[in-house]
């Protein structure tokens, strides 16, 4: 693993950036996501799973103890109308850049297994041999799995969008819920066409 964490806060002091950092609880019926944002309304980590979410927040404060965090009610996050319109089956592609340093943080075969699961259409599925092998390793299905496992900024990287040859496979968020995003895509799937015209 790289130092990107401690390079990301490093670059922060130097720059005279404060380290305040905003946890928000999205929910939305019954989906609810953790949401990790940094200075600038930077999203850096966004999960199902709400130890992963803790897990965030200690790997920075360890690194610096001057890490300050905040609770944000989603309404008054920037990101509440992008998650509001996904769930409401209204935007089928998200509009924020991706800047985090968890991304960075990734092995190079784990960030390949990323790239290659945001390129996967709104709608669509691919196995994890299918995405093992776009990503330079067509015996490695289970490493490509437990990528999906690492992936730091769920939905935005779709990883529930990558299933079992024979049935869904895992989800950090429960299999529940990622049954029920893929739901939600496949009834919402002309999103994607209008989109693109």
């Amino acid at each position: 693993m790289n130092n990107s964490l401690h390079d990301y806060l490093r670059k922060l002091a130097l720059s005279g950036t404060t380290m305040d950092f905003a946890t928000i609880v999205f929910k939305y019926g019954e989906f609810t996501m953790y949401c990790l944002l940094g200075p600038k309304e930077n999203i850096l980590h966004l999960t199902f799973a709400p130890e992963k979410h803790v897990s965030a927040q200690d790997q920075l404060s360890i690194i610096n103890n001057g890490v300050c965090f905040t609770s944000l009610k989603q309404e008054e996050s920037h990101l509440y109308t992008v998650f509001r319109d996904y769930f409401r089956g209204k935007l089928s592609r998200f509009p924020m850049k991706i800047n985090s340093p968890f991304i960075n943080r990734g092995t190079g075969f784990q960030r390949r297994v990323w790239q290659h699961i945001s390129t996967i259409p709104y709608g669509k599925c691919i196995t994890y041999q299918e995405l093992a092998a776009m990503s330079g390793s067509p015996e490695g299905a289970r490493a490509a799995g437990r990528a999906c496992g690492a992936n730091p900024l769920a939905l935005v990287i779709p990883c529930h969008r990558v299933v079992a040859v024979n049935g869904l496979g895992g989800f950090a968020g429960g299999i529940a819920v990622k049954k029920s995003l893929l739901n939600l895509e496949c009834s919402g799937s002309d999103l994607s066409k209008q989109s693109d015209s």
